[in-house]
């Protein structure tokens, strides 16, 4: 299963793209608890791009029997940092959940035609026997 929503460049977007992802994580037959997981990733990836890209912003999401990757497309140069923020800072861990609970993550620069950066994570989940996913 594969689709993918423009996010307009505000932060009232990351609520409505949350739910879009939610409902299509749940139309691809993920377990509750990778759901709810790959709910508080996109989250934070779309919470990323709206306060610090550029626009357009594209969120795309490709679930396949092995993994679902998550994407996050926009016109910024600047790529996301991984911080260790202290305690106190109200910022700053949003790419640390990324890094943490994904079973892998990365940037890709602008480039080709669109010029847009991505930046993507991938959650694995198992397969039951006949191969559709399990969570």
């Amino acid at each position: 299963m594969q689709d993918q929503r423009p996010i307009e460049a505000e932060l009232s977007s990351v609520a409505p793209a949350r739910r879009w992802a939610r409902e299509k994580f749940e139309a691809a037959g993920l377990e509750p608890d990778t759901r709810d997981l790959l709910v508080l990733l996109v989250s934070e990836v779309v919470t990323n791009a709206v306060a610090h890209a550029a626009p357009p912003l594209l969120l795309r999401i490709d679930v396949t029997p092995e993994v679902t990757r998550v994407e996050v497309k926009d016109r910024a140069r600047k790529m996301p940092i991984l911080k260790d923020p202290d305690p106190t800072e109200t910022g700053g861990r949003g790419i640390r959940f990324v890094n943490d609970l994904s079973t892998r993550w990365g940037t890709e620069p602008a480039r080709g035609v669109d010029g847009l950066k991505t930046v993507w994570f991938e959650v694995s989940h198992q397969t039951d026997g006949d191969g559709t996913p399990e969570g």
